[in-house]
């Protein structure tokens, strides 16, 4: 972030409005903020986070104490900060909450906070200000506009203190700390969420996946429980009872199986002798139905034979049609030949007359040549002085022009001077009014705003007041679904613990021990039939339905908690509010009409450019009457001049035929005679032009003629050819035109119809074979009755349903009791398996929270890291300023017997080759490391993050205690370690009334203390 301009307006001890340009010191690179003690130094840079961030650099300072005591009481405290943050430039404007006078009545009235973050990249810094303030990014909300600046930055206004202004002691403070301070300062500036993230995620992995082992572990027990086993030795005996029930029915499944298949067999020679019989009734029927279609099959069969051999004459035909088709077109070539050669002789014969006729004005066009000669040599010396008249009369028309021109120039610039001077006195009096006006405007628009934050309020109350009371029926809601939920538990508790009494009452024997208690004496076991499995899961359901019902009514009860604080928040705001004494309609209509009074008078007018328009306006007057008098000297000389040269030209003109002595009669001779000799030479040369076109048509014309009538001979002979042709094949097949046109109707069916007599002939034989075959193989055969087959074959097939029923009833009892006894083994394997996956999270769990040697979570260790590489940049900073004495060290921290390395800082002192405590290091010496750590620390928050940038960074005051540094430490020695830090695109400002900063650093500003409130001045150099 560099900062480019800063305006303060009533704000701390500044009374009027100050303009700091930060663009001429930032080209330097180190400049200084001088001024005495309690001058207004330090206040810049509270105006700079009041800016940005609505809060002072004092963190214990209330922005309505911002407020200058030598302002005006109409004069409102204001902000306003121009800055560069990469190639983007903003604006932000910002006001604290503030009193002012009332408009109307005595006392004062509150103005709510307000600010503004404009986009003004490419605009120019001069030109910005409250009529020009660029693209609005956020307007009004102090909240929205301070989230949006936070994230242009990359930081708050705590880490602009730390890292941006680097002030007075604090990092001294810093310097001392603990390593728990430190990590707070640090978890602020460095982005260690991650790793804070990560080691919560790390403990919530670690806590479910030792609850999913501790489910696991009561699940094997109910589980066996549940299907009435007290132990896997009894579930082992439960499955070879199964396995032995499963042989018995097995025996009994096989016989029924046998008589089956006897009963199927014997179904299956009956109807395979039933099919025999039925594929010779079907064959009989097929074979009746091809016979009776042979005849009308012949007939399609003798079709067939005449229109294949008709077929062979299409060619031939198509032949003879296109010749004669072909000899028409001859014969309509020749009588359009024909035409055109008729065309063709007639244009010759109109040629040949118009050829005469242009010849015989060759003698005329002569002549004419003849007088254009003589015409020159007369008019020759006319022209000349005809020329000089003209030349002569431009002049004198120009002139006269130009007299005009400056006559009108002269009065136009008169009548601008006088209008212009009349608008002038008119428009200072409509910007009084305006002025009035928009004074009234601004107030009725400042009551308005607090009638509408009144109106918000009251809103916000109501539907703070709705939320308060869905909350309250939400959780009336959540009570009773709890109140359900509980009620269901209770009673699969009772219908669990029930069966499980009755399972255990089973197995009770009298004189035994009880498996529960112990005790020997069984008085009263329970009785009745257990109901069916499942209650252990309904059991859990139920409560965990209960637990999520619970968990409901306490976040519903939470939310109506955070409601009811919500609407007294709400309640207290627009207590708050000062309630106007106009409605928002009547301010609306005030504010309406003072608009429509502004409107009426139009656009602003700029009284000081009217004003120099006017002087301007009164000197190009006298121009204008000087170039006036110019104007009519020049015109005089030139009517005399005119004069000469018209007498001139009479002289020679009068000594010309009376015809010619005018110019105009001249050139109208001229022309005339130019025109009649153009006009025979151009009718000569298109009558020749026209009888040599017509020669060639006629030429090509009988060419054509003679072409044409060649192409119909042979067009005739190939017709009669053809039609030759053509009648010799019909002969050759049998047919004549009248036979031939008939079958021409079966040429698109010839295919299918040879297809459909070929099929039925094939068929026929086919069929007839068919039931030879099948008649022959019925030959020894009787029909069979399937009835009583079909009967014992279901009778048998009910009974082997029956056997293989109960069979797989006793194999299922087998199967479930191994699949049971299997998932047993496969619960046990998984409860073993969670315990050996789970163990390194649950340890890599408790180091990254803090369960380690060093008791050191992972996000401190981040955090160390990091502060390693601040210490690195440190010592950048430190070493040239100590002479390399000094260096900064991580050093071990008490904790219990042994030391562990946290955020300790120790300083390792080259003189004695030992490293001691920063609290032994001198005033000047802690100044020293204190700005060494603060600029390493800037270095790498502004390296580990890519979106904050440290362009500009401040250093407020503790340059007095270097004074009486001897050696390590001189304030020459800093000053070049901070000019270095220069290089590049970087700037550091010093903030200091130390004189010897001063004479060292002479450019900056100087804050200077007035009884009426300080000023800032800008310092350029020496002086």
């Amino acid at each position: 972030m560099r900062p480019i301009r800063l305006s303060l307006q009533a704000f701390g001890p500044f009374a009027t409005t100050e303009v700091v340009d930060f663009r001429s010191a930032l080209e330097t690179g180190l400049f200084g903020i001088y001024g005495q003690t309690g001058a207004g130094k330090s206040t810049l840079f509270s105006a700079m986070s009041f800016a940005l961030f609505g809060v002072p650099t004092k963190t214990d300072q209330e922005p309505r104490s911002l407020r200058s005591d030598h302002s005006a009481p109409d004069l409102p405290t204001e902000v306003e900060f121009v800055f560069e943050l990469g190639t983007k430039t903003y604006l932000i404007r910002r006001r604290p909450a503030q009193e002012r006078p009332k408009a109307r009545g005595e006392g004062t009235t509150d103005d709510a906070a307000e600010a503004s973050l404009f986009d003004v990249t490419g605009i120019p810094v001069d030109t910005l200000g409250p009529s020009q303030s660029g693209r609005v990014i956020e307007e009004k909300k102090v909240s929205v506009v301070g989230k949006e600046v936070e994230a242009l930055l990359g930081y708050g206004a705590d880490q602009f203190r730390q890292i941006v202004l680097l002030p007075q002691g604090k990092f001294e403070t810093f310097l001392a700390a603990k390593t728990d301070a430190r990590v707070e300062i640090l978890r602020d500036l460095f982005d260690v969420k991650i790793y804070r993230d990560l080691a919560a995620r790390l403990k919530e992995e670690a806590s479910e996946a030792e609850r999913a082992l501790r489910d696991q572990r009561t699940l094997y027990v109910a589980r066996l429980e549940e299907r009435g086993f007290e132990s896997a030795e009894a579930l082992e005996l439960g499955i070879s009872a199964a396995e032995a029930k499963v042989a018995e029915k097995q025996g009994v499944q096989q016989i029924a199986e046998a008589a089956n298949e006897a009963a199927r067999k014997a179904l299956t020679e009956g109807e395979q002798i039933e099919k025999a019989f039925a594929v010779v009734d079907t064959a009989r029927q097929a074979l009746d139905d091809l016979e009776a279609k042979t005849g009308e099959i012949d007939a399609v069969a003798k079709r067939v034979e005449v229109v294949k051999n008709a077929l062979q004459a299409c060619d031939l035909e198509s032949a003879w049609h296109n010749a004669e088709r072909d000899s028409r077109n001859a014969v309509n070539a020749v009588t359009t030949a024909e035409g055109e050669l008729n065309t063709a002789t007639g244009a010759k014969k109109e040629a040949v007359q118009k050829l005469v006729q242009a010849q015989s004005g060759e003698e005329r066009r002569k002549q004419v040549h003849a007088d254009l000669t003589k015409l020159a040599s007369q008019v020759g010396q006319a022209a000349v002085l005809q020329n000089a008249f003209d030349e002569a009369a431009t002049d004198d028309a120009s002139a006269k022009k130009a007299l005009t021109e400056a006559v009108e120039a002269r009065e136009k610039l008169q009548s601008q001077r006088d209008a212009t001077d009349l608008a002038l006195e008119q428009a200072r009096k409509t910007e009084a009014v305006r002025g009035k006006l928009i004074g009234e405007l601004a107030e009725v628009n400042r009551e308005r705003v607090k009638a509408t934050a009144h109106a918000k309020a009251q809103v916000a109350v109501a539907d703070a007041a709705r939320k308060v009371e869905a909350a309250s029926s939400e959780l009336a809601t959540k009570t009773v679904a709890a109140q359900a939920a509980e009620t269901t538990l209770t009673d699969a508790e009772v219908r669990l613990s029930r069966t499980q009494a009755i399972i255990l009452a089973e197995k009770l024997t009298e004189g035994a021990p009880c498996p529960v208690c112990g005790s020997h004496d069984h008085p009263a076991p329970a009785h009745g039939a257990p109901e069916q499995s499942g209650l252990t899961e309904a059991f859990r359901d139920a409560q965990a339905e209960a637990r999520t019902a619970a968990e409901a009514r306490v976040r519903a009860e939470t939310e109506l908690g955070n409601c009811r604080t919500w609407l007294d928040e709400k309640k207290r705001a627009l207590d708050e509010q000062e309630q106007t004494e106009r409605t928002m309609a009547e301010l609306d209509a005030e504010i309406t009409r003072l608009e429509g009074a502004i409107a009426t008078l139009g656009e602003a007018a700029d009284l000081d450019a009217m004003s120099e328009h006017l002087a301007d306006l009164k000197r190009k007057v006298n121009e204008a009457e000087a170039a006036e008098a110019t104007a009519r000297t020049t015109s005089g000389q030139a009517e005399t001049t005119l004069a000469g040269a018209r007498a001139k030209r009479d002289t020679v003109v009068e000594a010309l035929p009376e015809g010619l002595r005018t110019p105009e009669a001249v050139v109208a001779r001229r022309e005339a005679l130019q025109s009649e000799q153009r006009r025979l030479s151009e009718a000569l040369e298109l009558a020749t032009q026209k009888d040599r076109a017509a020669s060639e048509a006629l030429t090509r014309a009988q060419e054509q003629l003679e072409a044409v009538k060649r192409a119909r001979d042979v067009q005739t002979q190939r017709v009669e050819k053809a039609l030759g042709d053509f009648g010799a094949r019909l002969a050759d097949v049998g047919l004549d035109k009248a036979g031939y046109e008939a079958c021409k109707a079966h040429f698109p069916t010839l295919e299918s119809d040879r297809q459909t007599v070929t099929h039925h002939r094939e068929g026929l034989i086919a069929m007839r074979t068919t039931w030879q075959n099948a008649t022959a193989a019925c030959a020894d055969q009787e029909r069979a009755d399937l009835a009583p087959l079909h009967s014992a074959l279901d009778d048998a097939t009910q009974a082997l349903n029956v056997a293989n029923a109960v069979l797989a009833t006793a194999r299922t009892d087998v199967t479930s009791l191994t699949r049971f006894k299997a998932s047993l083994a496969e619960a046990l394997a998984e409860t073993e398996r969670l315990e050996s996956e789970t163990g390194p999270l649950r340890g890599l769990a408790d180091l990254a929270n803090g369960k380690n040697d060093f008791k050191m979570t992972l996000e401190t260790f981040a955090i160390v890291a990091m502060f390693d590489q601040v210490l690195e940049a440190a010592n950048m900073r430190l070493d040239p300023m100590t002479r390399g004495r000094y260096r900064m060290t991580r050093g071990l921290e008490a904790s219990g017997r042994r030391g562990k390395r946290g955020l300790e800082i120790e300083v390792f002192d080259i003189n004695t080759g030992k490293a001691r405590p920063t609290a032994t290091l001198s005033g000047g010496e802690t100044f020293i490391a204190a700005r060494a750590l603060a600029l390493g620390l800037a270095d790498v928050v502004e390296s580990l993050s890519g979106k904050i940038r440290m362009d500009t960074i401040f250093i407020d005051e503790g340059f007095g205690s270097l004074d009486t540094e001897n050696g390590a430490g001189t304030l020459d020695q800093v000053i070049q370690v901070l000019a270095a830090l220069t290089e590049g695109s970087r700037a550091v400002g010093l903030i200091s009334h130390v004189g010897l900063v001063q004479e060292a650093i002479p450019q900056g500003f100087y804050v200077r203390s007035t009884p009426s409130g300080s000023r800032v001045e800008e310092r350029r150099g020496l002086g």
